[in-house]
């Protein structure tokens, strides 16, 4: 006789023995005891959890000799039949292999005829996912009315790919994923029944490997005896399914503590030479980061801890010498990589570029770490500004309004007065000043036709005297600027007025938030300097339209405002022609 193994041999008989299905199989029990049993029924999640055992379960207690009972005795002719698979009224239909119309067209033929022995006849489709379109539909109309004494259960693993006019007919039962702390009871009581010796970290090992899958891990299970024999411990479970030592483990994890990336390197060299799945390695190394950073945060991480095959003195001594962020860093780092290695041609290569980044990398860092940081460094540039020379005492006014100084780009100390030989030269200085903090501002102030020092009063004559250029320079801000670039360049106060030619001048006093008019019509004060614009004004009245004369064009181009205009819209002066008398 050939040999049964474990995943058939431990087949629940019975609801109860059904492992972590208790939603499920409490809802069967209820509705076999209360005849309600839904005719078409939907039986959908992860491979091993017990599906297909259920249903045949629910086919023993519709059909059990004794009568329907939500626990079947299993010893009676229909039980026995249905448990081996050879009932007449228990059909099951594989779909992937079943899966087009015309098997659908027979199985409605056999469903039309009453059951040959049993009270109900039960037909289990498994993976019925795997059906046609046209298979659906042919089942559509026989799986809403089917004849009386047909039951449905249809099993798969992809929900999703069953079409909703299905669904909508069948009543739906999800089975979830077990849980190691469920699986480790029942390969306990295997072990026991079968008389072998298996340590509590082989167990454990098996568990979770199966990653919630009763079945994977009875199949694991009798790998292992096959291979050990009666005693099984830890090291032959990974020997079994690939898995690496905790001893590369620890010294990949303590590369990446110190650094060291060579180190680091070598681990991929030596798993590489004896043939090891390095993505399995990347997935064991992040389940051993996540055992340290269990060991840091919490104060009785045994319970808790997954991987037994690192010492927990290791895992203590490694969790003590890395930061959260730290571990946050590495663990993103090595998920990236994970998945990267899935499609890549070459995963060695994934691999080894993500451990060295893992090793050069420094931890985040949070929001309010970087803002304690940069508050740090605004101090540290602010006490450096204060050893230079002290400037006069602005007014309390002026110092509150004024803007915190830039913290990357420094201005250079202004020059000594001793250096300003005329006003028109501090003038310049000025304005190459006020280029740092306004350049607009400083492309209204360039070029003035005359720049006169009278005391404390600083009169500047410009070219610019439009309502536009006006608002500008009438902006209490720019005033401040202006009277704060003066001060420096000339080491004192000093009242600034602009004058324009042909119209009045206007002053900005420093330290006060009033504008008060100054000066008279330019036009008027200098006889000369009227004619001479009345002159260029009847020049550009009588220019021809194809042009200003060159002199004019030349200016026009040179004039503050235009440059502006080309630099802030990056262009270029293309004609300038004479105004069109009206």
């Amino acid at each position: 006789m050939s040999y049964l193994v474990l995943a058939r041999r431990w087949r629940p008989q019975n609801f109860d023995e059904v492992v972590g299905q208790r939603p499920v199989t409490q809802t069967l029990k209820n509705a076999i005891t209360k005849d309600r049993v839904a005719h078409a029924l939907l039986f959908t999640g992860p491979r091993g959890v017990g599906k297909t055992t259920t249903a045949r379960i629910l086919a023993k207690a519709l059909n059990c000799e004794r009568g329907r009972t939500p626990d079947p005795c299993g010893e009676c002719a229909s039980c026995l039949a249905i448990a081996a698979g050879r009932s007449v009224d228990c059909l099951e239909i594989d779909g992937a292999s079943n899966r087009g119309i015309d098997e659908v067209r027979e199985l409605r033929e056999i469903v039309r005829y009453a059951p040959s022995r049993d009270k109900c006849k039960v037909i289990i489709i498994d993976e019925v996912h795997m059906l046609t379109e046209p298979a659906f539909n042919a089942l559509l109309k026989t799986l809403e009315e089917p004849p009386p004494g047909v039951v449905f259960i249809l099993a798969t693993t992809h929900a999703h790919k069953i079409p909703p006019t299905i669904l909508s007919r069948c009543q739906r039962h999800d089975f979830r994923r077990l849980g190691q702390i469920e699986i480790l009871p029942r390969l306990q009581q295997i072990v026991h029944d079968e008389e072998v010796t298996v340590s509590e970290g082989a167990m454990k090992a098996i568990a979770r490997a199966a990653e919630g899958s009763l079945r994977d891990a009875q199949s694991l299970l009798d790998q292992v005896i096959a291979y050990s024999g009666d005693a099984v411990g830890e090291e032959d479970v990974a020997v079994v399914l690939g898995l690496v030592e905790g001893e590369l483990l620890a010294q990949t994890t303590q590369a990446i503590i110190e650094r060291d990336s060579s180190r680091a390197l070598t681990v991929i060299e030596s798993l590489s030479a004896r043939g090891d799945d390095l993505q399995r390695f990347c997935q064991e190394l992040l389940a051993h980061l996540r055992d340290v950073m269990i060991s840091k945060v919490s104060k009785d991480p045994a319970p808790l801890l997954q991987l037994s095959r690192v010492p927990p003195d290791t895992v203590r001594s490694q969790a003590a010498a890395m930061t959260l962020a730290d571990l946050e860093t590495v663990f993103q780092i090595l998920t990236r990589a994970e998945f990267e290695m899935r499609r890549a041609p070459y995963p060695r290569f994934v691999l080894e570029v993500a451990l060295v980044e893992a090793t050069e990398a420094r931890s985040l860092q949070t929001l309010e770490t970087l803002l304690a940081r940069l508050a740090s460094l605004e101090e540290k540039l602010l006490d450096g500004r204060s050893v230079g020379p002290a400037l006069p005492a602005l007014p309390r006014r002026a110092v509150a309004a004024a803007p915190p100084p830039p913290l990357v780009e420094a201005s250079p100390p202004p020059p000594p007065a001793e250096s300003v030989t005329s006003p028109q030269a501090g003038w310049g200085r000025v304005a190459r000043l006020l280029e740092r903090q306004k350049r607009s501002l400083a492309a209204l102030l360039a070029g003035p036709n005359d720049v006169t020092l009278d005391g404390d009063r600083l009169i500047v004559t410009l070219h610019n005297g439009t309502t536009f250029a006006r608002s500008i320079l009438d902006d209490p801000e720019h005033r401040r600027l202006v009277a704060d670039a003066a001060a420096e360049v000339f080491a004192r106060r000093v009242t600034v007025e602009y004058r324009f030619q042909g119209a009045s001048a206007v002053s900005g006093r420093s330290g006060s938030d009033e504008l008060t008019a100054g000066g008279q019509d330019e036009s008027r004060r200098s006889p000369r300097s009227g004619e001479a614009r009345k002159a260029r004004d009847s020049r550009l009245s009588a220019a021809p339209d194809r042009g200003a004369p060159p002199a004019d064009r030349e200016a026009l181009r040179r004039h503050p405002m235009v440059r502006r205009a080309v630099e802030l819209f990056d262009g270029q002066v293309v004609q300038v022609r004479a105004k069109q008398p009206e």
